[in-house]
């Protein structure tokens, strides 16, 4: 069975777009409001699943590894699509909306992982040990309360705001799902970056043929300190071309104004810790980055997030209103009602479902967050969902300032609890924790609705399998959480979790008086200034709470796509076909590096902590001395962006785009 249209039936489609049912309903769907479907299977449960594990796993090492992730809702549509097509070769097959509902509940897991690792994962830095349970229960009531409160929002940022906000992510994966029928090349593309990412990284990490890490500092007369430097690795490349060269650039000039003014002016100052002060001039840049410069990212950090909040106030205020208008049942008509891709699931669940979990989170003892920590946790839930809804709307779901989000709610949260005599940080690292899951989930599932909107699938098969896939993604979070710090280390040179760092230093900072306000300060002004020239703060700030080794790799992806658009556009048909056969190639093959990346950290770390090879560095190293590993690491990176490149360029044509 075909689980994608025909040629002919796309064709239709864009016709039909044309005519509008009404200025409500927007575009006609793939699938018609009038026609049944196959969608919430036991067949697409389990695929679902699988894939979210997966996922869930892949995201929580790149997060950790570079400071950022992405949403998985292209790979998962690729690699669903992949599957459903393996299925119908065997005489299975599967809808269209199966497939939906299978990138629905792989996406949830990539969501909820980036929650977790920007917060939870703090606790290591403030030596505590990773609480299983105890993630599993703040992971499943933070996602199923970005979950319920999306849904009052659905209608009127999905429907009423179709225009406005294009959901990038999820407005690609129903082009990719709707040339389902022709998914054969999306594999091909995905397994291309998947090996050679995943053969890079055991040369390198496995093998230790070449370092991946190149840097230096430096002095200029009499200021010293200039770093620059790169770890180019598959999955940073990767994650910058998918983000592309503006916001890829945002972040790498924030990494220049802290490695490159603020940090050589500071130890030109004398502003060196102690404990680094006879240490060399590298040591003494990343011993000034981690006292004062991660502050001064932080500062930035709060400022955007308040911004983007007041920035919001209106769609918040309009989207209250069209979810107190449903639960009277004056805002929709009867025919609306009845029409399966507008039934949502009821409000009197969501507000009963939000009303338990905000009494969980005071009653479950792991969670620990107390009576004000819960009512924080909830308020601030519901500010940031509408937040990170709208955002993801216009910049994508990688680009969603989770961690702005969650930096300002443990301000807000260690202020108020160090009032009551609250003086552990782990504390407010658990209210915070419900706030950033939360957010990444809504965002990650208003993507999903927008995909199901132009689809034609039922917005309530959509809200059920994002809620099971939320279940699962939290019973695994911690396991894998613990995983990775017993196989690595959080907070070390392979996996440094600078987001979760950050969180746990403000959360202590503030609540022991020690935090460094001053820097703060300094970040919040840079902050101001950026906003009066309208320039996005959230990428500046993490560029500037950044090692530059992770800003510079992310830059060169930027680079690369700008470079690859630029060459294409030359030479592109005046209708831009091959312009947009690139670009899809493009993103398909960057989620493949990241994808073989993580998957060898998987690999690795299970090597050490299985003892086999050598204890530390590489489990089987080659030998090779520095110059060479360097020289080599050279050659390989030039390797790599040379296969990238000719893959865009070159690689399948068989997906519609």
């Amino acid at each position: 069975m075909s689980h994608g249209p025909s040629e002919d039936t796309i064709a239709s489609n864009d016709s039909r777009t044309a005519n509008e049912q009404t200025a409500r309903d927007g575009p006609s769907p793939t699938v018609p409001a009038g026609k049944s479907v196959t969608e919430l299977t036991i067949k697409a449960v389990l695929i679902g699943l699988a894939l979210n594990v997966v996922l869930l796993t892949a995201n929580m090492y790149l997060g950790m590894r570079s400071g950022m992730t992405i949403s998985a809702s292209i790979p998962a549509a690729v690699i669903s699509m992949g599957v459903f097509y393996a299925l119908r070769n065997a005489g299975i097959g599967g809808t269209i909306l199966e497939n939906n509902i299978v990138q629905t509940m792989t996406s949830a897991g990539e969501a909820l992982a980036a929650g977790v690792i920007f917060t939870i994962a703090g606790v290591t830095f403030l030596d505590q040990p990773i609480d299983i349970a105890g993630t599993a229960a703040v992971a499943v009531l933070g996602g199923l309360l970005g979950i319920l409160f999306m849904i009052p929002m659905r209608r009127y940022l999905i429907v009423d705001k179709h225009e406005e906000l294009p959901y990038p992510e999820g407005t690609a994966c129903a082009d990719v799902l709707e040339a389902g029928s022709q998914g054969e090349g999306g594999v091909k593309l995905i397994s291309l970056g998947f090996f050679v990412s995943f053969v890079y990284m055991w040369l390198a990490s496995g093998m230790a043929a070449f370092k991946t890490t190149i840097q230096t500092a430096f002095s200029a007369g009499q200021t010293r300190g200039f770093a620059i430097g790169g770890d180019f690795t598959p999955a940073l490349i990767g994650v910058g071309y998918i983000i592309g060269p503006k916001i890829a650039g945002y972040v790498f000039g924030g990494g220049l104004i802290a490695w490159m003014m603020l940090i050589p002016l500071l130890i030109t100052g004398g502003f060196v810790p102690e404990a680094a002060a006879d240490a060399t001039l590298m040591t003494q840049a990343n011993a000034v980055w981690d006292e004062y410069i991660r502050y001064v990212g932080a500062g930035a950090m709060i400022v955007g997030g308040f911004y983007a909040i007041l920035s919001m106030s209106g769609t918040i205020r309009d989207a209250l209103a069209t979810a107190m208008a449903d639960l009277r049942g004056s805002a929709t008509t009867a025919t609306e009602q009845q029409r399966r891709t507008q039934r949502d699931l009821p409000m009197k669940l969501v507000v009963i479902g939000a009303a338990v979990i905000a009494l969980a989170l005071v009653a479950i003892p792991q969670v620990q967050v107390g009576l004000l920590g819960g009512v924080i946790a909830v308020v601030a839930t519901f500010l940031f969902v509408a937040v990170s809804a709208y955002l993801v709307g216009v910049v994508g779901s990688s680009s969603n300032p989770v961690s702005g989000m969650a930096v300002a709610t443990i301000l807000i949260a260690a202020l108020a609890l160090k009032s009551t005599g609250v003086t552990d940080p782990v504390v407010v690292l658990v209210t915070a924790s419900v706030v950033a899951i939360a957010a990444a989930v809504a965002g990650d599932t208003s993507q999903d609705l927008k995909t199901g909107y132009l689809l034609g699938a039922t917005p309530r098969n959509q809200q059920i399998a994002q809620m099971i896939g939320i279940a699962i993604s939290a019973l695994f979070a911690g396991w894998v959480l613990s995983f990775f710090h017993q196989a690595y280390g959080i907070g070390s040179e392979t996996i440094p979790a600078p987001q979760a760092g950050m969180m746990a230093l403000i959360s202590e900072g503030v609540l022991t008086g020690t935090a460094q306000w001053g820097m703060i300060l300094i970040g919040a002004v840079f902050a101001i200034v950026l906003i009066l020239m309208d320039v996005p703060v959230l990428p500046f700030a993490v560029g500037i709470y950044l090692p530059i080794t992770l800003a510079t790799p992310i830059f060169l992806g930027g680079l690369l796509r700008a470079g690859i658009d630029w060459y294409v556009a030359r030479n592109d048909d005046e209708d831009g076909t091959v312009e947009e056969h690139t670009t899809y190639r493009g993103r398909i093959i960057a989620a493949g590096l990241i994808t073989g990346e993580a998957i060898m950290g998987i690999v690795i770390g299970a090597l050490y902590i299985l003892e086999i090879g050598a204890a530390s560095g590489a489990p089987f190293p080659l030998g090779f001395g520095a110059e060479t590993q360097t020289i080599l690491g050279v050659v390989a990176l030039v390797a790599l962006v040379g296969i990238f490149t000719v893959g865009v360029l070159r690689g399948p044509q068989t997906v519609d785009t």
